[in-house]
């Protein structure tokens, strides 16, 4: 399946997609617990602004893991757009520190896979007839 262009019209194309989504979600989370573990040796993990920074890291890891595993079972549509406009907020955060580097690749990448996961979990809320179930009919 491309991660550019995934086939919504079929069942089995909406479910890879939000599967491949849900897969996002976790190395996102991943990502977090590591910028987690980073910023907290940086900034410190007693003083106040360690604290903060480290309970706002922490909430969208959690999101991202709930988000994750609905996005596994073929749902999660609306907690996928709540990750994924977390994604963006921090995208945007990074470019306007200039922090452009591998970092913002990744980023960029995980973002997309996290909108077609998206796509492919509100293909599945809708509950439209796909085009492999219309098929199945007529056999």
């Amino acid at each position: 399946m491309s991660i550019w262009n995934p086939d919504l019209t079929t069942r089995m194309g909406a479910e890879s997609a939000a599967d491949m989504g849900g897969l996002g979600c976790f190395v996102y989370a991943g990502l977090c617990v590591l910028s987690m573990v980073i910023s907290g040796g940086v900034v410190g993990y007693t003083s106040p602004d360690g604290i903060l920074l480290l309970s706002v890291i922490g909430a969208q890891a959690v999101l991202s893991v709930i988000t994750g595993f609905r996005m596994r079972a073929s749902k999660g549509a609306y907690w996928g757009a709540a990750t994924f406009t977390v994604m963006v907020l921090e995208l945007i955060g990074k470019l306007i520190s200039m922090a452009i580097g591998a970092g913002m690749i990744i980023s960029v990448i995980l973002l997309i896979v996290v909108f077609q996961g998206v796509r492919g979990a509100f293909a599945l809320r809708r509950g439209d007839r796909f085009e492999d179930e219309e098929a199945e009919a007529f056999e």
